[in-house]
């Protein structure tokens, strides 16, 4: 019973860690916004980190299967554009306008990583460039109209609901349910040994193929997030969100080579980088000594982390 206590221990401790430096960045949060915890503040966080969350969910996805992709801020914008431009037709079919675009631009990436047989990084910093001008097609100069009873909704709560926490809920649900079906054992298979489950019978270019695609089904939905919380679209918004999703994935445990990782965790890194992020405003630096902090932050979180795990392996 305690060597099974510990193993959960020990499977948890990612978790754990951003948990408690979650709860101290919050503390001093609080110094700086009295009004932290109040329904009203928390619905504004949650619509403004959604996107965030949702990138970063996006980005462990692929990186659990041993891939990664840098493509990832040019399709979120594509699904904010799409989204933006098609709105005033119907938001309903806006939405799955929006999510088929993230999809077929993430199965085409996973089709070219799956067959091309050069290093995802590669790939996917091509494809940025194709769907980023792809985007600028869609929409040449920030624009569009989502319906403002949609945005005043998603930014302020409908009937007392914060609507982006609601999302945020039901999307870890997906990623649960996913997790243990046939294509979500096979994801982490994948990434943990590709040889071994090519061996094992999977059929790892399909699986490849197949993360690719579900991983742009949360960037399409952070791409609709951002267009809703702005209120319009944007094809030049997406670039930080590759770079911070990366970051987040990384903070949470999520191993570059594959096969290790935690989404819970990855929530929780999202969440730190977006509150960091505000923080930093808090204070009046500059944006410029911003990056530098943030980066710096980041870096020495990672180097522990990493350091950390190597103490619990030896």
């Amino acid at each position: 019973m305690p060597d099974r206590l510990t193993g959960v221990l020990r499977g948890n401790l990612d978790v754990t860690g951003l948990g408690a430096l979650l709860v101290v960045l919050l503390a001093v949060y609080a110094h700086y916004d009295s009004e932290l915890f109040t329904p009203a503040s928390i619905t504004i966080l949650s619509a403004q980190f959604l996107p965030l969350i949702l990138a970063a969910m996006a980005q462990s996805t692929v990186m659990l299967a041993g891939g990664i992709d840098l493509s990832l801020g040019s399709v979120l914008a594509l699904a904010m554009a799409v989204f933006a431009v098609r709105a005033e037709d119907g938001v309903l079919l806006a939405g799955v306008l929006a999510l088929a675009a993230a999809v077929a631009a993430g199965a085409a990436n996973g089709v070219l990583v799956a067959y091309a047989g050069l290093p995802p990084i590669i790939v996917t910093l091509a494809a940025s460039f194709v769907w980023g001008g792809v985007t600028l097609v869609v929409l040449p100069k920030p624009g569009g109209a989502v319906p403002s009873g949609l945005v005043n909704a998603y930014n302020n709560g409908w009937n007392g609901i914060a609507l982006p926490f609601v999302a945020i809920a039901l999307v870890l649900v997906l990623w649960k349910a996913v997790r243990t079906t046939r294509f979500g054992l096979s994801l982490y298979a994948v990434g943990g040994n590709e040889h071994g489950a090519y061996a094992s019978g999977i059929a790892t270019r399909t699986v490849k193929i197949g993360t690719y695609a579900f991983a742009g089904v949360f960037i399409g939905l952070a791409g609709i997030g951002l267009a809703i919380q702005t209120g319009s679209g944007d094809a030049t918004i997406g670039a930080p969100y590759t770079l911070n999703s990366i970051a987040a994935s990384v903070l949470a445990g999520v191993s570059f080579f594959g096969g290790v990782g935690q989404m819970r965790a990855t929530v929780l890194g999202a969440l730190l980088i977006g509150l960091l992020t505000n923080l930093l405003l808090f204070t009046g630096m500059s944006p410029f000594y911003q990056l530098i902090v943030q980066g710096v932050v980041l870096i020495v979180a990672i180097t522990v982390k990493t350091l950390a795990t190597r103490e619990r392996t030896d």
